[in-house]
């Protein structure tokens, strides 16, 4: 089988040791060729010309970022469920796809489950969420979010342009000052649109899921809505209250795993073909852990059957 391997050796947990291990391994079982990314969205269109160029499987050994740079190529002229493979070895802080997909975060041990994966062919078709706001179109994978998450991922991505180390603390730090020292905890500014047509006010930020766990903290996945899949359409968090005892009830809930549907301070959509998000401020949006832009409004659509992925299921 032909293979491309795109390799992100500035991910957090990616060097020149693993990528050589990683490249040893697969070169035992698959004609494979590595490309290295230079900078932020070179693995789209290294992606788009893998297809071109006949590969049946691209590999993506970086953070979740990577991965969704290659989905995007992957789908840059639309659903694409009988293109390449997508396969993900973890190189990141959070690889949440990869283990998502029920791979080792360890890049090794997730390189030889991958091998396995394909011997037992063990691919599957997935559905696949976009987004689109006035200035910007993407695919996800995974989750999507506009206002507190994603603000919070615009800041590290600034720390880690300053050199500072990228790691779950300081996510959590960077989480509690966004939430406590900038977020307007009163006004709440976002409304939804369900596919239905309801409307509902006062969120405060949204989450947009395609697939549980929605991110992990350290080891503990967190799991607002446990039922999203790749089976089904998208699932919407949108908490309407950020009062401390509020907050500290819908973490526990999460880290619980316990779903957020019918939760008292929450408005959570479940399959979910399309939904549209208004703020009145602008708002960081981010989709698979990687921001994109500001904006007062986006539309989040689900396209079923969109991609093949390997996983270890």
């Amino acid at each position: 089988m032909r293979a491309l391997l795109v390799a992100n050796t500035f991910a957090t947990t990616t060097d020149d040791a693993i990528q050589t291990q990683v490249v040893n391994e697969l070169s035992k079982h698959l004609d494979i060729t590595v490309v290295n990314t230079k900078a932020r969205n070179d693995a789209i269109e290294i992606a788009r010309s893998a297809q071109q160029q006949g590969f049946e499987l691209v590999i993506g050994l970086g953070g979740d970022g990577t991965v969704n740079e290659i989905a995007n190529g992957l789908l840059l002229d639309g659903p694409n469920p009988d293109g390449p493979l997508l396969a993900a070895i973890p190189g990141g802080n959070g690889n949440v796809f990869a283990r998502n997909m029920g791979l080792s975060e360890n890049p090794l041990e997730a390189t030889a489950q991958i091998l396995t994966a394909l011997k037992a062919r063990n691919s599957k078709n997935i559905g696949v969420g976009k987004i689109a706001t006035n200035n910007i179109s993407r695919w996800f994978l995974f989750n999507a979010g506009i206002g507190l998450d994603a603000a919070v991922i615009a800041e590290m991505e600034a720390r880690r342009a300053g050199g500072k180390m990228v790691s779950d603390a300081a996510y959590a730090g960077l989480a509690l000052r966004e939430l406590f020292a900038r977020t307007d905890r009163k006004n709440a500014g976002l409304s939804l649109v369900s596919d239905s047509g309801e409307v509902h006010r006062n969120a405060h930020f949204a989450l947009i899921v395609n697939l549980a766990p929605w991110a992990y903290l350290g080891s503990k996945p967190l799991n607002p809505l446990p039922m999203a899949s790749h089976d089904t359409a998208l699932d919407v968090y949108a908490p309407t209250s950020l009062k401390v005892r509020a907050i500290l009830r819908l973490v526990r809930r999460a880290i619980a795993g316990k779903s957020a549907e019918n939760e008292r301070n929450v408005i959570a959509l479940t399959n979910q073909k399309q939904v549209h998000i208004q703020s009145d401020r602008p708002l960081w949006i981010q989709v698979d852990g990687d921001v994109l832009t500001q904006s007062t409004e986006l539309t989040a659509t689900h396209v079923p059957n969109a991609l093949r992925v390997l996983a270890n299921l």
